[in-house]
């Protein structure tokens, strides 16, 4: 007979690792990161370098490179296969301590994590450290929890010695196969089981952690900055990280299941009748594994730098575990649901506050999501998809009546017929929803006379009988068809995790590539070409990344006067710059030529692709282009003020959502036009006051967000600079002044002529809110 269930696990595993590998080769490599180690991998140690220690990672890529050829990849190949045998190892594991749908669990959460997938998909991840230490651990469970199979214990301890070994080389003893070993050790030593493991094992781990524990508190006490094997690494000077360093690089790294995993740590050390002492013994030993990593990570970042957190597989498998575990509960478990969507909340406060989280798990210097990418509803969106999927399957099991619509109202009319109280609260709940319909409708088929805060309150109250009324008669049914799953009421939670797992793949890495890659731009060049290796130049650029892309030559080129002179030869040429050297760039061509330079290419936040001549249908991607303008568009209230006979607010455009006003907690753009009359000081800031009733809002900004500082202005340039402010929610209906002037410090620049105040405020006007 087919067995449904297997089919299931075979089905949501290949996908965990087909994403693993999923593209690998379709976005460039990250510079300076990646770009670093290929090009390690690439070149052959001089003698002068040989004492510098070659890590297994660059290793493994320089094989890859000799036998398949140097391409994006063949560089990320080792990572990928590294990540599909930890997460074969981890499969093992979790099979010979709980079950096989427990261990498919364990490889969609592990495959399913920012952490794991960025470390097994870019070359400068540290996935294969993380099979080594991994290797080690499954090891020694084996070893240790190996009781019913002692003919084949040689090998295991054979097996382990490898991997102690590997471990050892990849990362250190500290960080690799330290916290594993002392994890077992620990558990030999203080579990009352003497009828476990073999006497010889029971005492072999707490002998191999005490020499392991020597030599690292050794080279912890010598402080050497040479590479030390017993570390992983040398001393290093700098301020170390706070303590919870590590924490926030699991919690985040480990998303979305780390939502789950203190509640999954708690099952872990609380008894329970229905599990199996080897089942309790071995997930206290995932745990003691888990947080001795932690430890070590601590004490490596004290004075080593930052490293990667290597213990991924032990809090793959205390999820899965409890998950599989949660699967077969036949009663609900409301405080771990409670739980779960308290972690979830403060889990996408973080990815939104804090754009960069995912990114913490590679531990690399300089790693920042620009600011023209942002994935934060993206990811709030599938954290709450994991939230909800987890939360149902905690509440619901298999022993659920069918809900039955009647009983509802049958539940009602029962409180009715209980008594007057009963009564007057059924009135009540009925009035409110009454007047939500009734004020909602009017809000929106009539123009009340009200504050446009309140009519947008009620479009939303409108809609809250209806959204009640599914949730009192949708979360029934959910929990019942839940139920009805039985023990596969985990799949949907599953499903939920590889979505983000795809979502890491298919759009958060691609899309932060496209920044910090160079391929976009030297992709463009090869476009814009049409493959006829025009001359290219790299300004203050290393050349190394573009033998990846193109077989053109590229001239590396210094200094301002040589990029002029490339680009002044005749015929098409081009240039590849930082995008942060645009500004000053521009500013010196001109005032040369009276035209802004030509940018062919600008989708990535860190290189723009620069042009000697126009193309022909392709407009100038240059924000220059619309922010540096020779005479300023009439604006719709004009203003006329003088600074200092150094700059002149010519005036303004506001966009507002309403006709003419703009309500109470909406946002609106505000659009000044500058223009620089003389020599413009140096680091000038706009003040905007938007005053009036007591109350004000600042809207106090560096012009064009700092891109194109004061210090660039030239003589007739028009500064095209917009700005979006929100009105706070307690602002109360009426007009309220605009304010705006320049300063720098506490000076402000005076106000020669315009409509101003003793306070060298210039009156622009008047903001409306209704």
């Amino acid at each position: 007979m087919w067995d449904r269930s297997a089919a299931l696990e075979r089905l949501v595993v290949a996908a965990a690792l087909l994403l693993i590998a999923w593209g690998i080769g379709s976005f460039g490599i990250w510079d300076p990161w990646e770009l670093a180690v290929a090009e390690a991998a690439r070149t052959e140690p001089s003698p002068a370098d040989a004492a510098t220690r070659v890590g297994p990672s660059t290793i493994a890529i320089r094989a890859a490179f000799d036998a398949i050829g140097a391409r994006e990849w063949t560089g990320r190949l080792p990572g990928v296969l590294a990540g599909w045998l930890t997460c074969l190892l981890a499969f093992v594991m979790v099979r010979r301590l709980y079950d096989a749908s427990a261990a498919a669990i364990t490889v969609v959460v592990l495959a399913s994590t920012p952490a794991f997938l960025l470390n097994a998909r870019l070359m400068m991840g540290a996935s294969i450290e993380v099979l080594a230490q991994t290797w080690v651990g499954v090891a020694a469970l084996v070893v240790f929890f190996g009781r019913r199979e002692r003919g084949r214990l040689l090998w295991a301890h054979v097996f382990l010695l490898i991997g102690i070994l590997s471990s050892t080389w990849a990362s250190g003893v500290l960080l690799g196969p330290l916290p594993p070993i002392l994890a077992v050790a620990a558990w030999s030593l203080l579990s009352g089981d003497r009828e476990g493991p073999h006497p010889v094992d029971r005492w072999l781990f707490p002998s191999v952690a005490a020499i392991l524990v020597a030599g690292v508190v050794h080279a912890i006490r010598l402080d050497d900055p040479a590479y030390s094997v017993w570390v992983g690494g040398g001393a290093v000077g700098g301020n170390p990280p706070t303590f919870e360093a590590a924490g926030e690089t699991i919690f985040h790294g480990f998303a979305p299941w780390s939502a789950a995993l203190p509640i999954a740590a708690i099952w872990a050390l609380a008894p329970a009748q229905h599990r199996s002492p080897d089942t309790e013994a071995a997930a206290r030993v995932l745990l003691l594994w888990a947080a001795l990593a932690f430890t070590a990570w601590t004490i490596f970042a004290s004075r080593y730098g930052a490293p990667p957190y290597l213990a991924l597989v032990p809090l793959a498998a205390l999820v899965a575990i409890w998950i599989a575990d949660a699967a077969r509960d036949e009663r609900a478990r409301w405080p771990s649901t409670v739980g779960v969507f308290l972690l979830a909340g403060l889990l996408i406060r973080d990815y939104v506050l804090y754009p960069d989280s995912p990114l913490r798990a590679l531990t690399a210097g300089g790693l920042e999501v620009p600011d023209v990418y942002n994935p934060s509803m993206t990811w709030a969106l599938l954290f709450t998809l994991v939230a909800v999927l987890l939360g149902l399957m905690l509440v619901s099991h298999p022993g659920l009546d069918r809900p039955n619509t009647s009983g509802s109202w049958r539940w009602v009319r029962a409180r009715w017929e209980a008594g007057a109280v009963q009564r007057v609260w059924l009135l009540l709940i009925a009035a409110l929803f009454a007047g939500c319909l009734i004020f909602g409708l009017a809000s929106f088929a009539v123009d009340l006379p009200l504050a446009s805060v309140a009519v947008r309150a009620g479009h939303v109250l409108f809609f809250v009988p209806f959204v009640v009324a599914t949730l009192v008669v949708g979360i029934p049914w959910l929990r019942w068809a839940y139920g009805e799953l039985g023990p596969r009421r985990a799949w949907p939670v599953l499903l939920g995790g590889l979505a983000v797992g795809a979502f890491v793949v298919l759009g958060f890495q691609p899309a932060l590539s496209r920044h910090f890659s160079p391929k976009p731009v030297y992709q463009a060049y090869i476009d814009l070409t049409e493959g006829r290796n025009e001359p290219l130049a790299a300004y203050k650029l290393s050349t190394a990344a573009a033998r990846y892309y193109t077989q053109a030559p590229v001239t590396p080129i210094d200094n301002r006067a040589e990029l002029d002179a490339f680009l002044d030869q005749g015929g098409q040429r081009w240039a590849v710059i930082e995008a942060q050297q645009l500004p000053t760039l521009d500013r010196a061509f001109r005032r040369n030529t009276g035209k802004h330079l030509y940018v062919a290419d600008a989708r990535s936040a860190r290189l723009s692709l620069l042009a000697a001549k126009p193309i022909e249908g392709r407009p100038n991607q240059s924000f220059l282009a619309t922010t540096v303008l020779d005479r300023a568009p009439p604006p719709q209230h004009p203003v006329g003020a003088n600074f200092e006979n150094r700059i002149e607010l010519v005036g303004y455009d506001l966009d507002l959502p309403g006709e003419d006003s703009v309500g109470a907690g909406q946002r609106f753009d505000i659009t000044w036009y500058w223009r620089a009359l003389g020599e413009v000081p140096v680091g000038q800031q706009v003040f905007v006051h938007i005053d009036g009733f007591g109350l004000r809002l600042n809207g106090d900004h560096v012009p064009v967000r700092g891109r194109y500082p004061t210090n660039l202005w030239l003589e007739g340039d028009v500064i095209v600079d917009t700005q979006t402010l929100t009105v706070p929610a307690n602002y109360r209906n009426g007009d309220y002044t605009i304010y705006v002037g320049l300063f720098r410090g506490n000076k402000r620049l005076k106000v020669e002529s315009g409509p101003s105040d003793d306070a060298n405020r210039v009156d622009a006007g008047v903001l409306r809110v209704r």
